[in-house]
Order: structure tokens, then C-alpha cells, then sequence
């Protein structure tokens, strides 16, 4: 009997096993020097690669994949492995993972087209992929839930609760941030990060206004200067997202931004515009040409004060193994590190972090939002986005569906036809049949007759 039982364990001990960082027993060598930095442990330390460098990595253990971290922005490449190249950085994501599970190896190169900076490359070995390795995939085809989110963590603040509560609904769920944190790199590490925490698989659009303060529209519209931008430049971008996304939902800021944050308000303030002008086929031609129109279904300010819902995001959601909305996107704020020194920590958490509800969060609730503008009708229930809205994946199943029912009519049809051809000439040639079978009946007997002699 215990050998038996030993005999189950050893079989399913390999099931049981994450696959191991193996960058500890891995060597990296950049121009035949030892590259440590890009073992560190601190993504946010970079090392620059330039175009002419190779990156060779031996491991004592088989390479079954890499998940590297880069500054701003990725570069295309390749990794050479068993004489083989793959080509890497083609999507432009910050985090890339790359399978090798097809090319195991201990030593492989990589080379860059360009120069780039890197601030962590892990070598994951044999076995599941570990938990902090993240996969993304390129942004939605069709989105159910647009967020226009201004900056990195309002996703999780202001909008806490909203992702994770969709994602468990199996929406198809996009982030599009109003500005970028390129001055101040970590920002965007951290926002990754609290995405993935959340559930977003689909990888974020960055925005192409720089973060700055201000407290009024005018304040923010004179940031856009700054920047070299004008109001029409930031139209176009979120037109073009729109129209990109073909979203169900959009969800956009408190027109008074919330904390009176000025670019909260100017990233509403464009978003009123952009949803008409998103359907008007003769403004910014460059994006109808490449996505054609959108005329939005639906969208929800925060805290707006006409046909007002109210979400509940305390419900316990399987998909996030019994935890709540509020739970999980308390999770996805604390990957924001360089944050948490802010007031926003007590605002998500309570003083001494004694919240446990988002029901206990009083001002700027997460939970408050309007119907700005529907094409569907009134919401009824007041507690949820896609009230009134069909999933795009549903959307697919029900024509799926319409297709079989088609396909099974016309199969139908054909049987009737059939049935009706048959009996149309076993009507009209009735009297021949008899002479014809009695003529036949003959012959077989004469045949039988000739063999028998």
C-alpha cells in the first residue's frame, strides 16, 4: 500500500510543479561582459542595449522561456535559438513573454534592430508559467466596455471595481489612458501590472499627453501647449480609439474630474465630443478611412447626476475565487508602489485600512455613475453597464445560431422539395410502373432458367 502510494505521488508530483526562475543559474554576457544588471530584481534599473550588442544567456537548466521587461518602449528583433530565429518586440508591450516550450535550449542570443534599454530579463525553465509573468494579448478586436481612463491608478480608484466585475462577466474590456507616464517610467510598470492583477488581458493604449496638474480645463488645455498639442489633436485620439474599438460601453471621468484634477476634466470634456463625432464619417478621415464610423451604444459618467446607477461591487466573484470587485482592484492599486504615500490609500482602504466594503467609500464613490447618452433605451435595474447590451461573443453565437437554423431550414426545404419531386413522378408515370416491374420480373426469371441449364 505505500508503495502504491508513493507510486501515485511520483506520478503527479510533475503536475504539481510551477516552472522555476532560472535566471540564478543562468549567465548573461553583453559584449563579452557580465550584464548583472539584468538579473537584479529591479525592473526599474536599465541597462542600454545598442543594435550592435548580442545578449547571449546560458542556463545550466533548459530555457523554456523569457519574459523580459523594457523602459519605454520595446524594440523589434530576434532570439536565436538551436539555429532557429524568433522574432521578438513586434507588438511594442513593455512586458513580453517568449514562449520557448518548441525550442528548449541552455544558451541562446538575442539582438535588437535598434537600441534599446531593458530593465529585467527572466529565465523561466521547465514546468507551469510562474504567476508573475505576464502574458498579454494585443489590444481588442471589438470592445463590450471602453474605459477612458486619464492616468495611471484611476483605472483602480475611481474606477475600482469596474474592470474586475466585467471581466468576470466575460466582457471584452479595453483601457485607454488619456496621458502617458513616459517622464516618470515605474508609472507604467506599475500600471501593467495592476491591470494584469485585475484580469485585463488586452493590452492597454497609451496616451499621448504627457501627466501634468492643473485644476481647471483651461490649466489642462494650456498643458496640452506644453506638449506641442492642441484640443483637436486630443479629439482625434480618442475618435480614433472609438472607432478602433466599436465599443458597446465607454466610461469616462466626473465632469467636475472628480478632485477637480484638470485633466480629468479635459479627457470628459473631449469624451462628450468625441462620442457624435465618432459617427460623423467627414471628421478625421484618416481614422473613418482604417475603422469607418461608431455611433456608441451607450455611456456612463462617474458620477453623473441624471438617470443615475449605482454598482455593487461586494459580490463575491468565482472567477476571482470569492473575491469581491472592491478586493481585487484594492490588489491592483497596491502594484502601484510609487503611489501609495497618497491620499488615494486611505481614500481605497480607510484610515487604518479598516475598510472592507466599497459601500464605505463616501466621497467620489466608485460605485456612482450616469447615463450620459444611450441608444438602447433607459437603464431599468440602475446597477449595471451592459443593461440592455448583447456581449459581442454572444453576438457571434446567436448568428451562429441564425446559421444553423438557416442551414437546417434549407436542408428542410430540400427534403420537402424532394419528397415533392418524388412524388410528382411517381404520380405522373403510375401506370407504367406495373408493366415495367412485370417486365422485369421476366427477365430476372429467364436468367434464373438459362443458369439452371
Amino acid at each position: 500500500m505505500k508503495k502504491l502510494i508513493i507510486g501515485i505521488i511520483l506520478i503527479l508530483l510533475p503536475l504539481c510543479v510551477n516552472a522555476k526562475d532560472i535566471s540564478n543559474v543562468s549567465n548573461y554576457i553583453v559584449n563579452d561582459k557580465v550584464a548583472s544588471k539584468l538579473k537584479d530584481n529591479n525592473e526599474n534599473s536599465y541597462m542600454s542595449i545598442d543594435k550592435d550588442s548580442s545578449i547571449q544567456i546560458t542556463s545550466e537548466e533548459d530555457i523554456c522561456g523569457l519574459y523580459i521587461i523594457y523602459e519605454l518602449k520595446s524594440q523589434t528583433g530576434i532570439v536565436r535559438v538551436n539555429n532557429k530565429d524568433i522574432n521578438i518586440g513586434v507588438n511594442n508591450f513593455l512586458h513580453e513573454y517568449i514562449d520557448l516550450k518548441d525550442n528548449i535550449s541552455k544558451e541562446l542570443t538575442i539582438n535588437y534592430d535598434n537600441d534599446v534599454k531593458i530593465g529585467e530579463i527572466y529565465v523561466i525553465g521547465e514546468g507551469e508559467i510562474p504567476e508573475y509573468v505576464e502574458i498579454w494579448d494585443k489590444p481588442c478586436e471589438k470592445a463590450d466596455l471602453l474605459l477612458f481612463s486619464t492616468h495611471s491608478d484611476d483605472e483602480q480608484l475611481f474606477f475600482l471595481g469596474l474592470l474586475p466585475t466585467y471581466v468576470a462577466r466575460g466582457a471584452s474590456t479595453q483601457v485607454v489612458y488619456f496621458t502617458n507616464h513616459n517622464r516618470e517610467p515605474k508609472r507604467l510598470h506599475e500600471q501593467l501590472h495592476g491591470l494584469y492583477t485585475v484580469g485585463i488581458r488586452n493590452y492597454p493604449i497609451m496616451g499621448i499627453i504627457s501627466d501634468a496638474w492643473s485644476e481647471t480645463l483651461n490649466g489642462a488645455l494650456n498643458n496640452l501647449k506644453t506638449d506641442k498639442l492642441t484640443e483637436e489633436d486630443a479629439l482625434n485620439f480618442e475618435v480614433e480609439n472609438i472607432r478602433r474599438f466599436k465599443p458597446q460601453v465607454v466610461v469616462g471621468h466626473d465632469e467636475k474630474g472628480e478632485y477637480s484634477h484638470g485633466q480629468h476634466i479635459l479627457n470628459t470634456y473631449i469624451l462628450e465630443q468625441a462620442i457624435e463625432k465618432a459617427s460623423d464619417s467627414t471628421y478625421h478621415t484618416e481614422s473613418y478611412n482604417e475603422y469607418g464610423t461608431w455611433n456608441v451604444p451607450k455611456t456612463y459618467l462617474h458620477l453623473y447626476k441624471e438617470n443615475e446607477i449605482t454598482m455593487n461591487y461586494d459580490i463575491p466573484l468565482d472567477y476571482f475565487d470569492g473575491k469581491t470587485a472592491y478586493e481585487v482592484s484594492k490588489e491592483g492599486y497596491s502594484k502601484h508602489k510609487s503611489q501609495q504615500w497618497t491620499w488615494f490609500t486611505k481614500w481605497i482602504n480607510g484610515k487604518n485600512n479598516e475598510y472592507t466594503k466599497a459601500t464605505e467609500i463616501k466621497t467620489y464613490s466608485p460605485l456612482k455613475f450616469g447615463l450620459y447618452r444611450s441608444l438602447v433605451g433607459e437603464d431599468i435595474n440602475k446597477d449595471d453597464m451592459l443593461e440592455n447590451i448583447t456581449l459581442y461573443k454572444d453576438q457571434i453565437k446567436e448568428d451562429d445560431n441564425k446559421d444553423s437554423d438557416l442551414s437546417e431550414n434549407i436542408n428542410n426545404i430540400d427534403k420537402e422539395k424532394s419528397n415533392k419531386d418524388f412524388q410528382y413522378y411517381l404520380n405522373k408515370y403510375q401506370k407504367y410502373l406495373l408493366p415495367l416491374g412485370l417486365i422485369l420480373i421476366a427477365v430476372i426469371l429467364l436468367v434464373i432458367i438459362k443458369k439452371k441449364k
